[in-house]
Order: structure tokens, then C-alpha cells, then sequence
């Protein structure tokens, strides 16, 4: 059922594409120009240091974590292959490490958001939503295998360019999703075609959500990039799909997660 199910929604995307094949174009564009210009400047150095480090210093799956909060999705998914976890021990993890670089927040939405300290306040409500979404997933500890083995700096290099390829593949891919589902709703509210743009691809989401000037926008973005839509749900799901946690329970987490950031930025005031 899940096979048909996916393949009626890539076939529905491919046909609309075929329909609107210049706004296609243009959109998946606009996911490379994204990805180039506030993704690849902030998230690329620092995601080969982050792997480099994780290697040598990541003896176990909190350190490991914990170091996943400064290389951001689907980095720390990646650091988290070096242990063999498995059950409610995966999908906390999956819960833990899926956030998103504390470079993007301090760089690019701080200054979309024209507020100085607006990044700080969001990461740290991120990474707090993060923590508590997986406390949501506490069971019987399970022994992590640990593969310690240092990565060679070349190596570190490819992992992350296949990384940083699949995120934007998958920023291509939502930016696409969501021009396609504004050609076929041409009648939504600026409101609601942000809300798709959020829930399809954050960073062009996040831009068209601050582009709005809602009350508690920075809440409003904490929630977006926590959730982070199905660009980001799809780089995380490359790489945790080997310890058993498919889409489902990845869209889970990722629901929990937008809704604590969501309220705990609220309180820190956002």
C-alpha cells in the first residue's frame, strides 16, 4: 500500500510538472539558488568539522548527539550511523538530532528577521523542542554499538558532498512540490501558501513566513524549521531508514517537535 501510495504522489508531482513545466523549472531553481546562496555557505565547511569531530569525539550516542546540534540535519543522522541503534533507542535519537544547523539560524533567519539575537532565541527553543520530543520516546535502554573508527578528512569530505547533494535534491524537490500545489490552488491566501511552502521546503518557507510580518513570527519559524517540512523529512529518512525508522514515525517526531519548539519559544518570548 505504501509502494502505491508514494508512487501516485511522484506521479501526481511528475504530471504537474508536465502541466506547468516553466514554473517547475523556476521553482526548482529557486531550491538551488536557496541552497547555494544560505544553505551551502553556512552548513558546508561546517559540516565536514562537525563529522571530523564526531569520529574522534563521538564515544557515544549523547556526545554524539550533542554535536549534532551544531551540524544540523541530515548531518547528525549521518554521525548517528556510527551506532547500531535500533527501536525506541532510534527513534529518540531521530527525535534528538533532528535539528536543523545553528548557522542557518544565526545567519541566514537572523537576518531575514532584521533582529539581532532573533537566531539565538530560536536555536535555543529548537534544540530545547528537540530534547523534549525525545524524551516522548523513553523505553528500555538499548546497548548503542560504537564504531569509533576515525574518518580520514577525504573521507569526511565525500560524506558530506553526498550529504549536502541529497539536501539539495530535496530542496529542489519541495520547492517544486510547493509551486505545483500553488498552480493547482491558485486561490490560497499568502497565510496559507506560506504554510505549504513550510511544510514542503523550510527554507523557502521560512523566507515567505517572515516575509509576512504575523504576530510571534519567531515561534511561528522555530515550529517551521522544526517541523521542517518534507525536504528535510526526506534527508533525514536517507539516512535512518537502516535502523528501522521509516517515514512514519520520522513525520511523528517531526510533528512533536515543531509543536514544542513552538511553545517553548513562545515562553523564552518569541
Amino acid at each position: 500500500m505504501k509502494k502505491y501510495g508514494s508512487a501516485l504522489a511522484f506521479g501526481i508531482l511528475a504530471g504537474a510538472m508536465v502541466v506547468f513545466p516553466r514554473e517547475a523549472a523556476a521553482a526548482a531553481l529557486q531550491g538551488l539558488m536557496l541552497f547555494a546562496q544560505s544553505v551551502l555557505p553556512v552548513l558546508g565547511p561546517f559540516m565536514v568539522c562537525m563529522l571530523m569531530l564526531s569520529s574522534r569525539l563521538g564515544g557515544s550516542p549523547p556526545w554524539a548527539a550533542a554535536l549534532s546540534w551544531l551540524s544540523g540535519s541530515p548531518g547528525g543522522a549521518r554521525m548517528m550511523q556510527l551506532y547500531s541503534l535500533r527501536g525506541k533507542t532510534a527513534l529518540r535519537y531521530a527525535a534528538i538530532t533532528g535539528t536543523m544547523s545553528p548557522m542557518f539560524f544565526l545567519g541566514t533567519v537572523e537576518q531575514w528577521l532584521g533582529n539581532a539575537g532573533g537566531g539565538w532565541l530560536i536555536f535555543l527553543s529548537h534544540v530545547l523542542g528537540a530534547i523534549a520530543s525525545g524524551l516522548c520516546f523513553r523505553g528500555k535502554k538499548e546497548k548503542a554499538e560504537a564504531h569509533p573508527v576515525p574518518t580520514p578528512f577525504f573521507q569526511a569530505l565525500r560524506d558530506a558532498a553526498q550529504a549536502l547533494l541529497t539536501v539539495a535534491l530535496c530542496m529542489m524537490l519541495g520547492c517544486t512540490a510547493a509551486k505545483m500545489a500553488a498552480c493547482a490552488l491558485p486561490g490560497l491566501s499568502p497565510v496559507w501558501a506560506a504554510a505549504l511552502q513550510c511544510g514542503l521546503e523550510v527554507t523557502a518557507g521560512t523566507q515567505a513566513l517572515i516575509a509576512l510580518h504575523l504576530p510571534h513570527t519567531p515561534a511561528l519559524v522555530c515550529a517551521a524549521c522544526s517541523f521542517g517540512g518534507l525536504s528535510l523529512l526526506l534527508q533525514n529518512a536517507a539516512f535512518w531508514q537502516e535502523s528501522g525508522v521509516g517515514m512514519g514515525k520520522l513525520l511523528l517526531v517531526r510533528l512533536l517537535h515543531g509543536i514544542f519548539s513552538f511553545f517553548v519559544c513562545l515562553l523564552l518570548g518569541g
